[in-house]
């Protein structure tokens, strides 16, 4: 029920608006006494969460005494919502490009993204753009299983190589034609003298853990960390930060260990992504 509350929220009705609307879906029909009893909104708030709701048609209204709400069909409801949301969408969309494609636009060569979603996003978008190569050290495989579609994907066209401790037989039929390499817990160490050097994090943003460090055709690097209960991204494009990486995936390469995979691959030599 809950997911179902978080949901009706996301779609723009408010907490009680969300709770008030699935207590008449049960009910069928209700008083505000009734509705109130359900949804354990307050009944001192329940007449006017329900005007509302009548208000943008998920409910109609008897002429009886007391008053008595009935839930609208939810999928010509939802059907009408979501036409009204891609509606303002598109318009919402045009309208700031149009703002956008005026701005002249500052190159920085770091960046930071928090938020999954951002942060699924530039990565699909960095395994999609990359021309020939991508290199990644893996500290957490649960990135890897969240991205195994993209990663899979890259692999047709470009050579991934995954370097990891743990793992890598539960990854290694989801990646495609992905390379894995395996390397020792020493060779994990965060990069903590980089990024506080090279990025100037504050002592407050420097408690992080590490979890996916990325490279792209050695030009574009990524490393996703968990920080507390949220996750970062710090892109970075040409920069000193790039170097080390770099530094870092080539060392780390030289002491790692190839994995055969299958009969076609395990005869593929060791080769340092250049």
């Amino acid at each position: 029920m809950s997911d179902l509350i978080s949901n009706l929220q996301h779609l723009g009705l408010s907490e009680y608006e969300a709770k008030a609307y699935v207590a008449t879906v049960v009910l069928g029909e209700g008083t505000i006494k009734e509705i109130s009893d359900e949804s354990k909104v307050p009944r001192s708030r329940a007449y006017d969460v329900m005007e509302r709701l009548l208000e943008k048609g998920f409910v109609e209204v008897g002429n009886t005494n007391p008053r008595c709400y009935r839930a609208n069909d939810p999928v010509e409801v939802f059907g009408h919502l979501v036409e009204n949301v891609e509606r303002a969408r598109d318009e919402v969309v045009k309208a700031l490009e149009e703002l956008g494609s005026a701005v002249e636009r500052r190159e920085n060569p770091i960046w930071t993204i928090k938020g999954v979603w951002a942060i699924d996003h530039k990565v699909a978008e960095m395994l999609e753009s990359a021309r020939r190569e991508v290199a990644i050290i893996c500290i957490h495989s649960d990135y890897l299983k969240r991205y195994a579609k993209q990663v899979a994907s890259a692999s047709k066209s470009k050579a991934i190589v995954v370097m990891m401790a743990d793992g890598i037989e539960e990854l290694s039929s989801i990646l495609g034609g992905t390379r894995f390499y395996r390397i020792g817990q020493r060779a994990l160490n965060s990069p903590e003298p980089i990024m506080n050097g090279a990025m100037m994090l504050s002592a407050e943003e420097s408690e992080y853990d590490v979890e996916l460090i990325m490279v792209c055709d050695r030009e574009v690097s990524v490393i996703l960390s968990k920080e507390g209960n949220g996750h970062r991204a710090i892109i970075s494009s040409g920069t000193v930060v790039d170097y080390f990486i770099n530094r870092m995936m080539d060392l780390t390469m030289m002491e790692a260990k190839e994995c055969e995979q299958d009969a076609s691959t395990a005869s593929v030599k060791k080769q340092v992504i250049r």
